[in-house]
C-alpha cells in the first residue's frame, strides 16, 4: 500500500492523450486562501484515463483543515468525488502501481526532486515579497500611541509618520505582500497614505 505523501511528490501526472497535469490547487473553505499541492497530503493516482485525488489541505492562513476528493479527466475538468475521503483514500493507496505511473517520472529524471522543486517555489516567493519592501530604515518611523488592537502579540498604532508624511493602518498581511506605496510593518502590518 501506497504512503500518503505531499500531493506536489505525485506530480506532475500525464494522460495517455499526451495532457499533463504538474500542478493541482484548491481554495481553503474557510478563508477563501488558494492552496497549492505541498499544501495537501494525501495521493494522487492515474486510474483508467483519470487522475483520482484524495488528500486532506491544511491552509497556512487560516489553519483550517478540509478533505479532498475528486477526479481531473483528460481534459483537465475536475469533478468532486462522493465517496468519503477516507474511503477513496484508502481505494487510491491500495490500488497497485501501474507502469503508466512511473514513465512521466522516469522522463523527468533531469528534474528536480518535488523537495527541491518546493524549496524553490518558497526562496522565490520571500524573494518577490521582499522586493516589495519600501527602504524606510526603522529611524525614520514614528509610531502613534493609538492603537487599534493586537495581532500576533504586536500593537497596531493608528498610524505612522515615516519622513514627515503620515501612513493610515490599512489591513493585516500575514503573507507580508504589499502593493506600491504601501509599508510594511513587523512583517505583517500594511499601512498606506494618507
Amino acid at each position: 500500500m501506497q504512503p500518503n505523501r505531499r500531493l506536489s511528490d505525485f506530480l506532475p501526472l500525464k494522460f495517455a492523450n499526451g495532457q499533463e497535469v504538474r500542478q493541482f490547487s484548491k481554495p481553503c473553505i474557510s478563508c477563501g486562501h488558494m492552496l497549492h499541492a505541498k499544501h495537501m497530503h494525501g495521493v494522487a493516482r492515474l486510474v483508467e484515463d483519470h487522475i483520482a485525488i484524495a488528500a486532506t489541505a491544511r491552509c497556512e492562513q487560516c489553519g483550517a483543515d478540509f478533505g479532498v476528493a475528486c477526479v481531473i479527466n483528460n481534459q483537465k475538468q475536475v469533478k468532486r468525488v462522493i465517496l468519503p475521503r477516507i474511503l477513496f483514500n484508502w481505494y487510491l493507496r491500495s490500488l497497485p502501481t501501474q507502469p503508466r505511473e512511473t514513465a512521466p517520472q522516469a522522463e523527468v529524471r533531469n528534474w528536480p526532486l518535488p523537495e527541491e522543486r518546493d524549496a524553490r517555489e518558497d526562496a522565490a516567493e520571500i524573494s518577490r515579497q521582499q522586493s516589495y519592501r519600501p527602504s524606510i530604515s526603522a529611524q525614520d518611523i514614528v509610531r502613534a500611541e493609538e492603537t487599534l488592537g493586537r495581532f500576533q502579540e504586536k500593537p497596531i498604532p493608528a498610524w505612522l509618520l515615516l519622513d514627515g508624511r503620515r501612513y493610515e493602518f490599512d489591513r493585516i498581511a500575514p503573507d507580508a505582500r504589499t502593493k506600491d506605496g504601501e509599508y510594511l510593518l513587523d512583517g505583517c502590518l500594511i499601512y498606506r497614505p494618507a
